[in-house]
């Protein structure tokens, strides 16, 4: 037979024929007279072994070793029979047989439903909640608490950083925040404060910026509360650093000294706590 035969007969591509020559997998048959390599009905049987590993899900590196141990002569497996019977741990020490590559098949594979179960799980909370793929579900539910949905590419960038620098102690912070939030008053401080923050020229007099920072600073008091003190006092990292670089990225002048003040004002407040604290203690 030939290549285009024997690949018909198994239901797979000449292309896929050359892959399994390529691994190791089928041996290259000598070409005949006619120069076309001619196949025989055992490497059509191998072929569809190959086919049939494959569907149950055995990596093509691993099929090679696999074939050969069920190829394994029977009388080495005669001699060692009594054996095994009598001591379930010669199989073990005889070497991997195929029905221990399928237990372990079987295990990677549970895992892999399992790991496939927990991505459908997710993907019907961010439908089901409307939440942007690109976040974790946690970060997406409470930046929405806070911040509804972006209002530009870059905002968005800089909660997509976020997302993925934030470790526990971030989240929990930002879910009690999210929470706090849920008050509607503040909520609609919060509101005209970031529209008046917008609305800010590049060349805004120094009044109006701080009238500005003294009002974000008392609207934001319920909220500091909910902030953890060491994240706010500690030295910043360079991701830290990074995610304020681009929060800042779509902001004028004025925008940036307001923002920035604001952020040493929390510090300051912050770094007041931890001392009263710390002399309490």
């Amino acid at each position: 037979m030939r290549s285009n035969e024997v690949a018909k007969t198994a239901g797979v591509t000449v292309r896929t024929l050359r892959h399994y020559h390529q691994l190791g997998l089928l041996p290259e048959p000598p070409r005949a007279a006619n120069g076309y390599r001619e196949y025989t009905a055992a490497d059509l049987a191998r072929v569809l072994r190959i086919k049939r590993l494959a569907s149950l899900g055995f990596p093509l590196a691993r099929i090679g070793a696999l074939l050969e141990e069920m190829d394994a002569p029977t009388a080495a497996e005669n001699d060692t029979d009594f054996a095994s019977h009598n001591d379930p741990a010669a199989d073990t020490a005889s070497g991997a047989s195929p029905l221990t590559a399928l237990d372990e098949l079987d295990r990677e594979l549970a895992l892999q439903i399992e790991a496939l179960q927990e991505q459908r799980r997710t993907i019907a909370a961010l439908k089901a909640e409307q939440l942007s793929p690109d976040m974790p579900v946690r970060f997406g539910r409470a930046i929405r608490g806070i911040v509804g949905t972006p209002a530009d590419t870059a905002s968005h960038a800089a909660l997509v950083v976020a997302a993925h620098l934030y470790g526990d102690r971030e989240m929990a912070e930002l879910e009690r925040v999210a929470a706090q939030m849920q008050d509607t008053s503040l909520a609609a401080s919060m509101e005209s404060l970031d529209r008046r923050c917008a609305a800010l020229a590049p060349d805004a007099p120094e009044a109006e910026r701080a009238a500005l920072v003294s009002e974000s600073l008392e609207a934001l008091a319920p909220l500091i509360d909910q902030f953890d003190i060491e994240n706010w006092t500690r030295e910043a990292t360079k991701e830290e650093q990074l995610l304020e670089e681009l929060a800042n990225e779509p902001l004028n002048e004025a925008q940036r000294d307001v923002n920035e003040r604001i952020e040493r004002g929390i510090g300051d407040i912050l770094q007041a706590r931890a001392v009263e604290e710390s002399s309490r203690s």
